[in-house]
């Protein structure tokens, strides 16, 4: 791996390690910390080059891509972290994680067709995954032919990563993006067990005045039907308290009532439009509470037990780290994986939603199920609680709509970055 502007590997020497080594928790949230230093660094500057991050928090080392000369400010932030045990090696890549998304939704704006697709983000390039005809038809979506028009749009793409010395490939898959809600329920109807068949396996159900995480939830769209989802985590905007769900959850649309399981009215779907239907496109949205319910600062992990939420990274959990999920259909579970950026687009009826998302993967037998859209995704909680990392967005799958291993997440920094001045509510460390 050769450094930038030096044409050898760079790798910080670490010094005497200062977290435990058997703390799997503790010294990813340190990593955590460290990369989300660096990151907020490039961020500042008027041409962004971080591009992928990989770490390996049992080895204790980060890879951190980056395109161009490494600062010393940034070799700075990197020595500061091989003070407590974090080996930081800079590789070289020709074009940022930027620039490589400004092409990836510009090619999923001009795809002239309404099926899903997604396209991953690596250090070489742009991956176009297309599902084959079995796997959109198991979704329910249409099948994108490789010819013709769509051919064009990604011979433009190519021509666009070429200019920064990146790649595009393109295959056929058999799996389709799909959003993880459970929908199709008639109005005044009760949350029935999860398609796993084994129950709602978590989450708070019918609580009104004190909201936290990890609540079922269901709200109405205008086809007359509720949507199942789970609650993500507590905030407020100003003195607005609300509760982080996913876009889709809502339809896509402010406005919608949301209820609870027992149909008692919790709150109304906003910020929607800030969210995703901005020049980049989240699948982030809030459900806006009276101003006289409570907040507190955790997520349920059952119908009675917590975890409290201690903090949120201002940035994406980089592939390699341990997180953990609380759905209501496949339960409080800490055997996710994440993995690469993507954008994804879900078909609908209306076209494609096409969003920026990060693939985790799960080593047990689901990462997510219909039903746990919207619900909290959160670091290995240490001794104090969780740091918030993303909302559940939706699955990957295998001509299967109700399950699957490899899911989607959309970070909660996308959140926060969007909307100034919204803050999670998390409780004061220690």
């Amino acid at each position: 791996m050769a450094t930038v502007g030096l044409g050898a590997t760079l790798v910080v020497a670490p010094a005497s390690p200062t977290l435990a080594s058997d703390d799997l928790a503790e010294v990813q949230e340190a990593h955590f910390g460290v990369i989300d230093q660096i990151a907020t660094w490039d961020a500042q500057t008027p041409h962004p080059r971080l591009g992928a991050i990989e770490g390996d928090p049992a080895a204790g080392t980060i890879d951190i891509g980056w395109a161009g000369f490494v600062p010393s400010e940034v070799r700075a932030m990197a020595d500061a972290a091989a003070e407590q045990g974090i080996r930081i090696s800079f590789v070289r890549q020709e074009s940022s994680e930027q620039e490589l998304l400004e092409i990836a939704y510009d090619l999923a704006a001009a795809m002239p067709t309404e099926g899903a697709f997604a396209i991953g983000l690596n250090a070489d390039g742009l991956a176009v995954e297309v599902p084959t005809q079995q796997a959109a038809e198991a979704v329910g979506t249409e099948h994108i032919a490789l010819e013709g028009e769509v051919l064009d749009v990604i011979d433009t793409a190519e021509r666009a990563a070429a200019e920064l010395g990146a790649d595009v490939t393109v295959e056929e898959t058999d799996t389709a993006p799909v959003n993880a809600a459970a929908t199709g329920m008639l109005r005044g109807t009760a949350m029935q067990a999860g398609p796993t068949g084994a129950g709602l396996a978590a989450g708070r159900s019918d609580d009104a005045s004190v909201l936290s995480g990890g609540m079922r939830v269901q709200t109405y769209f205008s086809s007359g039907g509720w949507v199942s989802c789970t609650s993500g985590f507590t905030g407020f905007y100003g003195h607005q308290p609300l509760i982080v769900t996913a876009a889709h959850c809502s339809d896509y649309a402010d406005g919608r009532a949301v209820r609870n399981r027992n149909g008692t009215r919790i709150g109304t779907s906003d910020l929607v439009r800030e969210l995703n239907d901005g020049a980049r496109a989240y699948d982030l949205g809030v459900i806006a509470a009276s101003y006289d319910a409570r907040t507190l600062p955790r997520i349920y992990t059952s119908e009675t037990s917590t975890v409290n939420i201690t903090g949120s990274q201002s940035t994406w959990p980089p592939s390699g780290y341990r997180l953990c999920s609380s759905g209501q259909v496949t339960g409080w579970k800490c055997d996710l994986t994440a993995g690469e950026a993507y954008v994804t687009c879900y078909g609908t009826s209306r076209g494609p939603e096409c969003m920026h998302v990060q693939i985790v993967r799960s080593s047990g037998s689901s990462a997510f199920c219909l039903g746990d859209s919207g619900g909290p995704v959160v670091s290995l909680p240490s001794s104090s609680g969780a740091i918030a990392v993303g909302v559940v967005s939706g699955l990957k799958s295998a001509y299967s709509v109700s399950c699957s291993k490899e899911g989607l997440i959309a970070p909660v920094s996308q959140l926060l970055s969007t909307v100034h001045g919204l803050q999670l509510h998390t409780t004061e460390r220690p």
